[in-house]
């Protein structure tokens, strides 16, 4: 994982999961910064980081997703991922 995908998941804030993304788009419409994008391709549709740096730590991603997709600390799933690539965050 490079730097240029590890900012399509995460602002200096809040950390995204996309694979648990169903595409409810509630996140995006709660988003007061236009902070969180879609991919929506054929079969593959989820959210991606768009914006990070227009986050403002409001929590409001957080608090509407019902598939708990974001959070204010690094998944464990990329904590593996980052650490066996030897990249510290």
């Amino acid at each position: 994982m490079n730097k240029e995908r590890l900012n399509k998941i995460r602002t200096p804030y809040i950390w995204a999961n996309p694979r648990k993304c169903t595409a409810c788009w509630k996140c995006i419409d709660s988003c007061p910064k236009q902070v969180i994008g879609k991919v929506g391709f054929l079969w593959h549709k989820h959210i991606i980081i768009k914006n990070a740096e227009n986050c403002i730590d409001c929590k409001k991603c957080i608090k509407t997703c019902p598939n708990e997709v974001f959070s204010d600390e690094i998944p464990h799933l990329f904590k593996d991922i980052l650490a066996k690539k030897g990249i510290k965050i």
